[in-house]
């Protein structure tokens, strides 16, 4: 929607370019101080949700419209004084332009989330090696971390550990997810126990823990 909007925005004040309309800047004027007022509101209000992206990508869309309007008054100060409507347009082009860029890296985002990437902060190799040092984890492999949004993220791995008894096996496993939240953030963690050797193609494959 946002980028649909920047487009429109760019559309008209080309079309404006071409044939400059005559603006009422009290309109224009008044009109913005209004938005800018419940810009603010709007602001204060999510300004502590801005890890959430759906926050943000609200967040991140307010501002530019406070942004906006501030050009807007200022536009509409210079076309009383000067009566050059065509600031106007070129007002409407420069906000179509702030939209699509502030829009991008939300778009950036969300994309990497529906396509479950890994976080960007987070190494496969370094999460790897933490579990390694959890006592009774003997090798680690299948290494999968992915981000749900909102600062939530997922791990599954296969691990490799000694014959015991299902008791041992749960208490490795708690282990292993404090681990993993404690240390990366990580609030849903999947693990499933192996005692056999691995396959040559197992994919990520830690023979051995990190040294203490």
């Amino acid at each position: 929607m946002l980028v649909l909007l920047s487009l429109w925005l760019g559309y008209e004040a080309v079309q404006r370019l071409r044939a400059p309309v005559a603006v009422i800047e009290s309109w224009m004027i008044w009109t913005s101080l209004a938005a800018l007022a419940v810009n603010g509101c709007i602001t204060l209000a999510l300004v502590r949700g801005r890890s959430d992206l759906n926050l943000r990508s609200i967040l991140i869309h307010n501002f530019g419209d406070a942004l906006s309007n501030v050009a807007i008054i200022a536009g509409a100060v210079a076309i009383h004084m000067t009566g050059a409507y065509w600031v106007d347009p070129i007002l409407g082009l420069a906000i179509g332009i702030l939209v699509l860029w502030s829009s991008i890296g939300i778009l950036r985002e969300s994309a990497h989330i529906l396509l479950e990437g890994r976080p960007r902060e987070m190494h496969v190799e370094e999460v790897a090696r933490a579990i390694l040092s959890v006592e009774g984890v003997q090798e680690v492999h299948d290494v999968h971390i992915w981000s749900l949004g909102g600062g939530h993220n997922a791990l599954s791995l296969h691990a490799r550990i000694p014959d015991m008894h299902m008791d041992e096996c749960e208490r490795i496993l708690v282990l292993i997810q404090e681990k993993a939240g404690q240390l990366f953030g990580i609030d849903h963690t999947t693990v499933q126990f192996e005692r056999a050797g691995l396959p040559a193609n197992s994919g990520y494959v830690m023979p051995e823990p990190a040294k203490k």
